[in-house]
């Protein structure tokens, strides 16, 4: 009898919560949990129905408009071009070489290695500049009321309508005149301006949301104004200055417009620039082409896969606010 106490005694007291510094958690079970239903009756309600179905399928047919090109791209780098000429889904014969990869990276009117050097050149001060400004812009406009507040931020949403070439036709002789054409710095303060305007717009979306009452606080404290932006806001936007600097990134990475109106020298090619001139004048070396497009493309997809996560909590947030 006190044996059966006892050992009811130590189930009580292994099914109880256990503290753990402070914490309290409960044991794991030994075993998982028994699903209720018979298989098909799970599988049934695992089915979408109805509504949600259809959005599944128009999201699968959005995802393979994308992903087929891009397969085909791949497919067409890492074959000969023998294989791919009939078409890249074409398997009669399936050979992979990285000739095209090797090609790309050495090509003579424009070697790749160089080209996203020069591109890396570009992008990464625009997309910190642009990021780190439009963030000290955009906190006024969420916080402070000051004189032609509504009409300064409808100026910067007409610059962000504004279309490429007419940026292009104002700074093209400014550019010249102050000796900045054709030169890395040049093509930076083009990027900075041109990407300004959305990023205050999406920043400032972003910080409407973000507590006063924090702000109140620190100010109650003695903090400043730059130590409220430093050690408040600036931690708080990380997600939305992640997601600013993703598609900035992807922006100026990409661009091609702006390289080739304000970049001459063969010496200061980007990677958009240099794409072109693979194909060559009487015939078009697809297997090139495609090597060329995949070594662009590959450093903004991993850094959207490094910080998906990050990106994802921006968006969201910026759009809710």
């Amino acid at each position: 009898m006190t044996d059966t106490h006892n050992a009811d005694d130590s189930t009580d007291a292994d099914s109880k919560p256990k503290p753990d510094g402070g914490r309290v958690y409960h044991e794991p079970p030994e075993t998982a949990p028994i699903a209720e239903g018979s298989a098909v009756e799970r599988l049934r309600a695992a089915v979408p129905s109805g509504r949600r179905a259809v959005h599944y399928a128009v999201a699968i047919g959005v995802a393979l408009l994308w992903l087929v090109p891009l397969v085909g791209l791949f497919m067409a780098s890492v074959r000969p071009l023998d294989q791919i000429i009939q078409g890249w889904w074409n398997f009669d014969t399936f050979t992979v070489t990285f000739e095209n990869y090797a090609r790309a990276w050495t090509f003579q009117s424009g070697p790749m290695r160089q080209a996203m050097w020069n591109t890396a050149i570009v992008t990464v001060p625009s997309v910190l500049a642009v990021t780190l400004l439009g963030t000290m812009v955009a906190y006024p406009f969420a916080r402070f009321d000051f004189p032609l507040k509504k009409w300064l931020f409808f100026l910067l949403i007409v610059v962000m309508a504004a279309p490429p070439e007419l940026v292009a036709m104002g700074n093209y002789n400014t550019l010249r005149n102050t000796g900045l054409f054709d030169t890395y710095m040049g093509l930076i303060l083009v990027h900075i301006g041109w990407g300004m305007g959305w990023v205050v717009m999406f920043l400032r979306n972003f910080l409407l949301g973000l507590p006063e009452e924090l702000e109140e606080a620190a100010r109650i404290d003695g903090a400043s104004r730059y130590q409220i932006f430093k050690s408040i806001v600036l931690p708080y936007s990380a997600p939305a200055l992640v997601s600013v600097a993703v598609i900035q990134f992807t922006w100026v990475w990409n661009s091609f417009f702006f390289p080739l109106v304000f970049m001459r020298s063969r010496e200061n090619q980007l990677a958009p620039q240099v794409l072109p001139l693979m194909k060559g004048r009487l015939q078009i070396d697809w297997g090139l082409v495609a090597a060329g497009s995949v070594l662009t493309m590959i450093v903004p997809i991993l850094l959207f896969v490094t910080l998906q996560r990050y990106y994802k909590q921006g968006m969201v947030a910026a759009v809710a606010d």
